[in-house]
């Protein structure tokens, strides 16, 4: 008799708003941390910080940029930028989308037509599935907060309906701590608020 297979199991740090993790003892954090399979940024840290976690925890690290780009002077080739992009790593297809809605015209901001064009220059690939979007925004309505700087875009919802990613992580908004924890299944897609850090696991 054939074993049903069950898919390959992922593992992976997400961090994103606030640099939490470098007060934490470095021996805590490579044993807390020891089983993960990489490491995602969904925005608004420091490059100083991705270094550091790649260092100690010696993993890939795949991010995407928030409305802030804090030390983006200081160069971090062995990261894997995906502003805008698709790729596949690990078997998993992976959407990128960076930075918020337009609020003061600078660098990654954006409005609903721009962040619309933005994943049409991917198309081609997300006929064919998409497992994990990373964006720094939330999409509207899903917890997002109703000011300028902090609204989800609409386009996401969209997104969520036609292709229903296993997994939508944001950052952008703030809770009270970092423990705090904030989901929301839509269909199929679980929407989760990444502020601080959270480890998530998907199968494929």
């Amino acid at each position: 008799m054939n074993k049903k297979s069950y898919g390959k199991t992922y593992k992976f740090l997400c961090v994103s708003d606030i640099d939490i993790l470098k007060d934490m003892n470095i021996e805590v954090l490579k044993s807390r941390f020891k089983d993960v399979d990489f490491i995602m940024s969904a925005g608004d840290v420091s490059n100083y910080y991705l270094d550091y976690l790649v260092s100690v925890l010696n993993k890939d690290m795949i991010y995407i940029n928030g409305n802030h780009v804090y030390h983006k002077d200081y160069p971090i080739p062995f990261a894997k930028n995906i502003d805008g992009k698709f790729i596949k790593y690990k078997n998993l297809r992976i959407l990128g989308l960076d930075g918020s809605k337009v609020y003061s015209f600078q660098e990654h901001q954006y409005t609903e037509k721009d962040m619309f064009f933005k994943i049409l220059k991917n198309w081609l690939f997300l006929l064919n599935g998409v497992d994990i979007v990373i964006s720094h925004a939330p999409p509207k309505g899903i917890h997002d907060v109703d000011d300028r700087v902090h609204e989800g875009f609409s386009v996401f919802n969209k997104l969520i309906k036609l292709l229903k990613p296993k997994l939508w992580i944001h950052g952008h908004i703030h809770l009270t701590n970092y423990m705090d924890y904030q989901e929301t299944l839509v269909d199929k897609t679980l929407v989760s608020n990444t502020f601080g850090y959270r480890v998530y696991t998907i199968i494929k």
